[in-house]
């Protein structure tokens, strides 16, 4: 019965059964439309991103292209149909396809997660650079790659010409020639370069991000440039952009310092470059010295000095040329030339000088005379000393007035020319003169030979009578001095010893003629009335004036010498 029953059931079960399996298809097919939808509405995504993304996106499948978007393709300069089904890396730079499979299969295993970058050459030949990541997919029921891209050509390029400024920046901040630094808003100093190093002393690692600028200025600055500090950064025309500032080095040594500094735009930040002036100062300081110098002996000179120009202009003159030319210095300075002061006969020869002196400075003279017209109308005759101030156009010229020299000179001149009449005149008397005395000498040699001659005659003879006669002995030699005597006056000899040796007293004179008559000492003071130590002594006193005391000669004959 049961089985009977079954029997009697089976038809309806079944029924029911294929219901519910109808049910069940027409579920799954609701849900297949569902899928069919969802499936639809991703490709439509798909199509859509695919289509209209900024990116690239490509589906590669057994090394080929199976689908790519417009971008993708104008990366290469492609359309997408020139694109399909080639072989992906077709458009990959030949030095970049190993490193690309590379990358891609680590990414694709998830051994590398950040994109990679590579080259692609296009189809007019340009290299361009792309930014890729990729990850598996199913594409039409198969494995496949999908690819995302982008084109950073630019970004590359600003990175590489970022590159460029920045090594050109470091090239032009190492090799400048000009100490420089870069300073944070905290006074810190983050970078320096080799000349500053220099400058300062110090290592280049014990300044970056260790020092501040505070610690190498001068405590006498220090204030100022604070001030100067802070003021830049919040409005950079706030502090100036140059001046000067005393500079410590890592010896302690104080250096003169220009500093050039400016903000880094867009940031707190300023660079500053510094000069060392300190021999330069220092040459200043020399200048300014030297100048003074100058401009006193130019002042103090006591001659009257000008500077001029190429162009005759007078550009300085001092207070004598003032006095000399009657005008002052704000008359003449830089509005005057010196052709006023110059009169028309001496202007053709001047202009010459003038030119010819700034061509070769060895072609005109160095001194030479000329007529100096003063402000007044006065004419003076004046000497000047002019020569090139070197490695300029300029001259220096000195005057001295001659004025009064000239007046002299012509009436020296004068006097010389009577002077020389005068002359003659005193020849012509003189010649007449000498005549005179050659008359004269004459006659009195001829009245010197008529004495002697009477002499001779008239009292000779008398006087021997009387010494012939009979006389004491006293008389005897009064009689012989006498004759000595009378004999001196007529000789030639007496004339002579007192014409040439006029100190000799008329005791040592009368000494000098006994002993030239061979008298003794003993004779003579006998004669004489004296000592012998008298008469020794007036002999010492002659030979001493005659020159004879170092000498052996014989006093009584170089005394009949002199005959």
């Amino acid at each position: 019965m049961n089985r009977n029953a079954k029997r009697d059931a089976g038809p309806a079960d079944e029924a029911r059964l294929l219901k519910k399996r109808i049910a069940a298809l027409e579920s799954d097919l609701a849900r297949l439309k569902a899928v069919e939808g969802q499936l639809r509405e991703s490709e439509e995504i798909y199509r859509t991103i695919s289509q209209k993304s900024f990116a690239g996106i490509y589906v590669v499948q057994d090394g080929r292209f199976r689908n790519i978007n417009p971008n993708a393709a104008s990366y290469a300069s492609c359309t997408t149909e020139e694109l399909l089904e080639k072989n992906a890396d077709a458009v990959i730079h030949p030095d970049d396809k190993e490193i690309v499979k590379a990358n891609a299969r680590s990414m694709l295993r998830g051994g590398r997660t950040a994109p990679h970058v590579f080259r692609i050459i296009t189809k007019t030949g340009e290299i361009r650079w792309i930014m890729e990541t990729v990850t598996s997919i199913t594409f039409g029921g198969r494995p496949a790659i999908l690819g995302n891209c982008m084109d950073i050509t630019e970004i590359k390029l600003a990175e590489e010409r970022l590159r460029d400024s920045e090594n050109l920046y470091r090239a032009i901040f190492e090799n400048t020639g000009t100490a420089t630094i870069i300073i944070e808003e905290d006074t810190t100093i983050s970078l320096v370069n080799e000349e500053f190093v220099r400058l300062s002393g110090y290592r280049r690692e014990e300044w970056e991000a260790r020092k501040s600028w505070t610690e190498f200025v001068d405590p006498a600055d220090l204030e100022r440039m604070r001030t100067y500090h802070a003021l830049r950064r919040r409005d950079p025309d706030a502090a100036p952009r140059n001046y000067e500032f005393g500079f410590i080095d890592s010896t302690g040594r104080r250096r003169d310092v220009s500093l050039t500094v400016g903000m880094i735009p867009g940031t707190k930040k300023s660079v500053a470059s510094f000069a060392d002036i300190t021999d330069a100062k220092s040459a200043e300081q020399k200048i300014r010295e030297s100048e003074i110098l100058y401009r006193t002996i130019f002042e103090t000179t006591g001659t009257a000095t000008i500077i001029i120009e190429e162009d005759m202009t007078l550009s300085l003159v001092n207070s004598e040329f003032e006095r000399l030319s009657g005008a002052p210095k704000d008359y003449w300075e830089g509005k005057r030339k010196w052709t006023e002061f110059v009169t028309a006969r001496d202007m053709p020869r001047m202009l010459g000088y003038h030119k010819a002196r700034r061509v070769d400075p060895a072609a005109a003279p160095r001194n030479y005379e000329f007529l100096f017209a003063d402000r007044h109308g006065s004419r003076k005759n004046v000497i000047i000393t002019i020569a090139m101030i070197p490695g300029t156009k300029k001259s220096v010229a000195s005057f001295a007035d001659i004025t009064e020299q000239k007046r002299s000179e012509t009436a020296l001149r004068k006097r010389e020319r009577e002077v020389q009449r005068k002359s003659r005149s005193l020849e012509e008397v003189n010649t007449a003169l000498k005549v005179l005395l050659k008359q004269r000498e004459d006659d009195r040699t001829e009245l010197e030979e008529k004495v002697l001659s009477n002499f001779k005659a008239l009292v000779l003879p008398y006087l021997g009578k009387l010494k012939r006669g009979r006389a004491g002995e006293r008389d005897a030699a009064l009689l012989d001095v006498l004759e000595a005597n009378l004999a001196n006056i007529i000789s030639p000899f007496s004339h002579r010893l007192s014409s040439r040796n006029l100190n000799l007293t008329p005791k040592e004179l009368q000494v000098a003629n006994l002993v030239k008559e061979g008298k003794t000492t003993k004779e003579i003071s006998e004669l004489m009335g004296v000592c012998p130590g008298a008469v020794s002594l007036h002999r010492s006193h002659i030979r001493h004036k005659l020159g004879l005391n170092r000498k052996k000669s014989n006093l009584r004959s170089y005394l009949g010498s002199l005959s």
